[in-house]
């Protein structure tokens, strides 16, 4: 396909939604070939590092990705891969995340910054596909997926499939397992993002595990939709300094479009927004350790008694 046919077939999905939602996902996942658990070290006062970042389809800072071809995608993905290690988090929660696509160089981009960064599990969701284009959200992790399930947001008309991939990762240092969601909202359409932020609160309220949901929620907090203050209300999350108007994640729009929300289980000691112009949107990093009372909480409930308790 020429890139004029390409371009024009890309307007045909905008326009017509020609690209279809998947209603039931089966997310395609990667993992080591010893499945063995890591030991875990119980470090006094672990942390865990989260990333979370729109990949705009691989296309960096460019305009569309259907100006591009593989070895412009390949390079923009290298400079990805450089902040990660550089970054060094321990799970990482992707949108707008290729598998082989007409568009951006036929290739699988998760997998592709999975192995250059060495994240050894992972799963990849494609909630939009058609017109030889694949693609949607995904989970990469250096601590082990125990399980993985995934939801495509119920379609709407004129609207390109948005939705989420949940991982169930387990974290040796606390022996505990946590529920991670990249997820992906409309952009446009106010009484979609509300749909979709109940379909996120009927998936996720009764699972009674951690929960950190984490992606491009394509809202502010202060926006008349209430999308973010009902997914915190709902599902008992924090977001990090909510009400703090320098914090971009969007330059373009000068908007912070990129959350990530934690369940009470976590605090916050350390939050950033990188600046590599990896994409249109700026990654963002956050560094959580446990509540203690939440640990009390969890060693109580175990039954658990250190030396002096007897």
């Amino acid at each position: 396909m020429n890139l004029r046919a390409l371009c024009l077939a890309t307007l045909a999905v905008i326009a017509c939604g020609c690209v279809s939602p998947n209603l039931a996902p089966q997310p395609s996942t990667f993992a080591p070939v010893d499945h063995a658990r890591p030991s875990s070290g119980m470090a006094d006062d672990p942390t865990l590092r989260m990333l979370s970042i729109n990949l705009a389809h691989g296309r960096g800072d460019g305009v569309h990705q259907v100006f591009q071809d593989e070895e412009d995608a390949r390079r923009n993905l290298d400079a990805v891969e450089t902040l990660i290690r550089r970054e060094s988090p321990d799970v990482i929660g992707l949108q707008e995340a290729d598998a082989p696509s007409r568009w951006s160089g036929n290739f699988h981009h998760v997998e592709y910054i999975a192995a250059a960064a060495e994240f050894e599990w992972g799963m990849h969701t494609a909630h939009a596909r058609g017109l030889g284009l694949s693609y949607g959200t995904a989970v990469i992790s250096r601590l082990p997926i125990e399980e993985h399930s995934a939801h495509t947001f119920l379609p709407a008309p004129a609207s390109l499939p948005k939705g989420f991939s949940l991982a169930i990762v387990r974290w040796p240092d606390r022996d505990m397992e946590i529920d991670v969601v990249s997820v992906h909202m409309e952009p446009l359409r106010e009484a979609i993002r509300q749909r979709q932020a109940a379909e996120l609160v009927a998936a996720l309220a009764d699972r009674n595990r951690p929960l950190v949901l984490m992606g491009d929620f394509n809202t502010e907090w202060n926006h008349k939709d209430g999308v973010l203050r009902e997914l915190v209300e709902n599902l008992n999350l924090t977001a990090y300094a909510p009400l703090d108007a320098g914090i971009v994640t969007f330059p373009k729009l000068d908007r912070r479009l990129d959350w990530i929300l934690v369940s009470s289980e976590f605090r916050f000691v350390g939050f950033d927004v990188l600046d590599d112009p990896v994409s249109d949107h700026r990654a963002i990093v956050a560094e959580l350790a446990i509540n203690p009372e939440s640990e009390d909480r969890r060693l109580a409930g175990s039954g658990y008694k250190d030396d002096d308790g007897g």
